[in-house]
């Protein structure tokens, strides 16, 4: 059979399927009129039901089908449709920044974002749920003490999951180690940074193993998470603009967020939860008191800065008004 005629065959099967107000049909009887035996009618027509129960649009009583609701029973006459004239109902399987809700169309039809969704239920359904992908990854603990905001921690933007998290990521079939993977993150995470073994050092400080959903693949993911924290003889750090300095009191904290995106600090709270000391009796990264730019100090408190930029400009105009009089 041509391409064409395959694909309107498989969309004959799936007009076959009666509606919701409809009695059922046999399994078998699908494939009634395609030349088929009864056996090859029954194996393709229970390959086909099997494959429609994973989207469950379907009821199946004793070997008798038929479509579960009305809006099932539209479902199936639409992939008819775009599979008939061999048109994709999702587009854009490469890799894209996925999110919660609210979704536009563009958005909601992409091969992840949908992915995400379809795997955030099955592991919702089954708390059990086997991950499909596992990876190593590195991650660094950067602490310092920042002028007007005490000890804090860096974290760094992932546009793609629009979440923050440690320097780090994932080992590359290149990277001898996961020391080295470390090390490749920090120098391509701080601007002009280049790691120093007589200034710089890494120091292990165990391993955590998460299951959970990935933000830029959207599968379920099991994460192998080696942490190490950084110390330095550097007085300070220069970092970028997807960088911040988190209050090491917010950097554990369930459901904290910065700059309205959230904190994914899942793997460092499993670690010490298994190693409760392996967080809080840790040096300072630098000893240095790390300077905050006039730009930092906007971006994370803008309501105080314009506040105190208001009543400056007050008090100048009223000297100004006063002399005028």
């Amino acid at each position: 059979m041509t391409e064409p005629e395959v694909r309107q065959a498989v969309a004959e099967l799936l007009r076959r399927l009666p509606g919701e107000n409809e009695g059922p049909v046999l399994e078998a009887s699908l494939c009634e009129g395609m030349g088929l035996d009864r056996e090859q009618a029954e194996f393709v027509g229970q390959m086909l039901i099997t494959l429609l129960n994973a989207f469950g649009v379907l009821a199946v009583e004793d070997h008798r089908v038929k479509a579960a609701h009305i809006s099932s029973s539209l479902f199936l006459s639409s992939l008819a449709e775009h599979v008939e004239t061999g048109t994709a109902v999702l587009g854009n399987w490469e890799r894209a920044r996925i999110g919660d809700p609210p979704y536009l169309n563009h958005k909601i039809l992409t091969g992840p974002q949908f992915l995400y969704l379809v795997e955030r239920q099955r592991a919702h359904m089954n708390p059990g749920a086997r991950p499909l992908r596992q990876v190593r990854v590195a991650q660094v603990l950067v602490t310092a003490r920042l002028r007007g905001q005490g000890v804090s921690c860096l974290v760094m933007y992932d546009s793609a999951a629009n979440q923050y998290q440690l320097p780090g990521g994932r080992m590359r079939s290149a990277d001898p180690t996961i020391r080295d993977v470390a090390i490749r993150e920090l120098e391509e995470e701080l601007p002009r940074f280049v790691f120093d073994a007589d200034k710089d050092q890494l120091m292990d400080m165990g391993t955590a193993e998460i299951t959970q959903l990935s933000r830029t693949l959207g599968v379920l993911t099991r994460y192998e998470i080696t942490f190490f924290h950084f110390r330095s003889s550097r007085p300070h750090l220069l970092v970028g603009p997807d960088a911040r300095w988190v209050g090491s009191e917010t950097l554990l904290k369930e459901g904290a967020r910065v700059n309205q995106a959230s904190l994914n600090m899942s793997g460092l709270r499993e670690l010490c939860r298994t190693m409760p000391q392996a967080f809080q009796v840790l040096p300072l990264s630098l000893q240095a008191v790390q300077r905050r730019t006039l730009r930092d100090i906007v971006r994370d408190r803008p309501w105080e800065f314009y506040g105190i930029l208001i009543g400056v400009l007050g008090i100048i105009i009223s000297v100004i008004l006063f002399f005028l009089e």
